[in-house]
């Protein structure tokens, strides 16, 4: 037995030899630093690591060719438990401060002040005065300008929303990428968000997970071949994870869902389909990690949606023993969009049309939301002065805004969409969100049921 574990030592001493690059890698990523003593202190408890490891995997009898693949997840293994450990015992040393949950949207991280029971931001009234003409951010820096220490978790974009001063029941989130309407009652409490700070870390109210995004790790020019391929396989594997269950839960679509949503549900788990195999990275992110960072899909799974909607034009549905046949994405009978909008706009210096649709959706209980619709599906975007069609300049769209490309700045320009309404538990957007959290919640359950 004492031979057998003396060869084992000399295959973990060889694969840590032959693996420094990679190890050392991983060590600068969930530690920030480049001490070698630190690095050597870890080598050594991760030695023993490897060891048990090792035994493991041999007794196993798994073939010696991917031994050194599987210690290599565990080093990685390693350095995160390690890493994360620290950071929580240096949070314990750290003095709190509070942050503005505006500012912390917009990537900064403002500490803010506490005065006559509520808090006060100075970027925020500094910005809510220059920007005075621009009704959105108005709204925007006037949430937090100055705002409650308690509020509640947005049950779309799980962002802090303050409580309202007033005593209001509906609550309106004010991010710029998230319209939640709904009543108090039906939110969490949240915590405000706070910073850590200490002569060493700073530190959201959250630990950071160590190391790259699954998006930023693939495309690092200083991560090694390792490291690449550990992260290439984790994607791969969770896309076809994904794959998997948008294919399992389009599947039972027609035996689960009413006759009038079966279209809808069909072309969005489709929708989900394509835009994962156009998208793999990012689409991992959005629906396996953490969303924040991947907003900008869902106006391209919408718009996915939509079109293989309206590639499907005409078919029909039963509701209430009567038959509709739908030929419009207009048809009043599916709820997606309101109407047709024209409104001129000009492109700016960095490309950009801004939404300037002038109808107003209204609704709320009570009529509180007062915003203009949505770009939902864009028709034309025409030059003002030579009448010339520019669909062919446009890179992308949002709900807010169309990219465009090859175009002179302040050109003058006049846009035409199929509008709809700024309120994603309505219409379409409401199945599209349903979906994604369906998605969600299986892909949670079945990698919980792995690591068990």
């Amino acid at each position: 037995m004492t031979d057998h574990i003396t060869d084992i030592s000399i295959l973990v001493d060889q694969f840590i030899s032959e693996y420094k690059p990679g190890i050392e890698n991983l060590h600068r990523i969930h530690f920030k630093t480049n001490d070698e003593l630190s690095l050597r202190a870890h080598i050594a408890e991760l030695t023993e690591e490897l060891i048990t490891g090792a035994i493991t995997f041999l007794n196993k009898e798994r073939p010696l060719e991917e031994l050194n693949p599987y210690l290599f997840y565990i080093v990685n293994a390693f350095f995160k438990k390690i890493a994360y450990s620290t950071i929580i015992t240096q949070a314990k040393t750290t003095t709190t401060e509070y942050i503005c949950p505006g500012c912390l949207y917009l990537g900064k991280t403002n500490q803010i002040v506490y005065f006559n029971n509520m808090f006060r931001c100075d970027s925020c009234s500094y910005e809510l005065k220059e920007n005075a003409c621009d009704q959105k951010k108005v709204d925007f820096f006037k949430t937090f300008y100055k705002h409650n220490k308690n509020g509640y978790r947005c049950n779309d974009c799980n962002r802090f929303i303050p409580n309202p001063f007033r005593g209001d029941t509906t609550i309106i989130c004010p991010y710029f990428d998230c319209c939640y309407v709904g009543s108090c009652d039906d939110l969490k409490g949240m915590r405000h968000p706070i910073i850590k700070v200490s002569k060493e870390v700073v530190e959201l109210d959250k630990p950071q997970q160590s190391g790259n995004t699954m998006h930023e790790a693939i495309a690092a020019n200083h991560i090694d071949a390792h490291t690449h391929m550990e992260v290439e396989q984790d994607i791969a594997s969770k896309i076809k994870l994904l794959k998997e269950i948008i294919g399992d839960q389009r599947n039972s679509v027609i035996y689960s869902s009413s006759d009038f949503t079966i279209k809808h549900k069909d072309c969005i788990y489709a929708a989900f389909g394509n835009l994962l195999q156009k998208y793999p990275t990012d689409m991992v992110g959005y629906l396996v990690g953490d969303s924040m960072g991947y907003s900008g899909l869902q106006c391209k799974i919408f718009q996915e949606y939509i079109r293989l909607l309206e590639e499907a034009l005409p078919f029909s549905f039963k509701k209430k023993k009567k038959v509709y046949t739908v030929d419009s994405l207009l048809d009043e009978n599916i709820c997606l969009f309101d109407g047709i909008s024209n409104f001129d706009g000009v492109v700016n210096e960095n490309g950009v049309i801004k939404n300037g649709t002038t109808e107003f959706y209204i609704g709320g209980r009570k009529g509180a939301i007062t915003k203009p619709y949505y770009i939902g599906k864009l028709l034309f975007v025409r030059d003002r002065r030579t009448k010339d069609i520019l669909n062919d300049k446009v890179v992308e769209y949002t709900f807010s805004l169309i990219k465009m490309r090859d175009v002179k700045p302040r050109t003058k320009v006049s846009i035409t969409h199929l509008r709809v309404k700024p309120h994603y538990q309505m219409g379409g957007m409401a199945h599209v969100n349903r979906i994604r959290k369906k998605i969600v919640e299986r892909v949670k359950l079945v990698m919980k049921g792995n690591e068990e």
